[in-house]
C-alpha cells in the first residue's frame, strides 16, 4: 500500500511542478529556467523540514519526501537546462543557474531543517 501512496503523491508533486512551470513562464518569459529553480528550492525547503520532523521509516515521510518531493523536484530537467545553456554558448547563464540552484537549494534545505 505504501508504494501506491508514494505513486499518488508523486503524481500530485508533478502536477504542482507543472502548475508552477506554466504560471512562472507566463509571467517571466525569460530564457532563464526560473521555474525549475523555484521548484527545486521549494522542494529542498520541504524535504529539509520533513527530514527533521518525520521519522524516515514512517508512512508520512514516504508520502511527502519520496513521493511528493520526488515528483515535485527535478534533477533531470535541471541538467537538461544546463546542457541547453551550454549548447547555446550561454556560459554566464549556465554558471549563474548552476550556482544559484546549488547555493539556494542547500540554503533552503538547511532552513527547512532548522525551522
Amino acid at each position: 500500500m505504501t508504494l501506491i501512496y508514494i505513486m499518488i503523491s508523486s503524481g500530485i508533486g508533478a502536477v504542482c511542478r507543472q502548475f508552477i512551470n506554466v504560471t512562472l513562464t507566463k509571467y517571466f518569459a525569460y530564457s532563464f529556467p526560473i521555474a525549475t529553480l523555484v521548484v527545486n528550492i521549494l522542494g529542498s525547503l520541504m524535504i529539509g523540514f520533513v527530514a527533521q520532523y518525520l521519522n524516515s521509516s514512517s508512512l508520512s515521510y514516504a508520502i511527502i519526501a519520496l513521493g511528493f518531493c520526488g515528483g515535485f523536484t527535478t534533477f533531470s530537467t535541471h541538467i537538461l537546462e544546463i546542457y541547453e545553456q551550454y549548447l547555446l554558448k550561454s556560459y554566464k547563464k549556465l554558471i549563474i543557474y548552476l550556482l544559484l540552484t546549488i547555493i539556494l537549494s542547500i540554503g533552503s534545505c538547511y532552513l527547512g531543517y532548522h525551522i
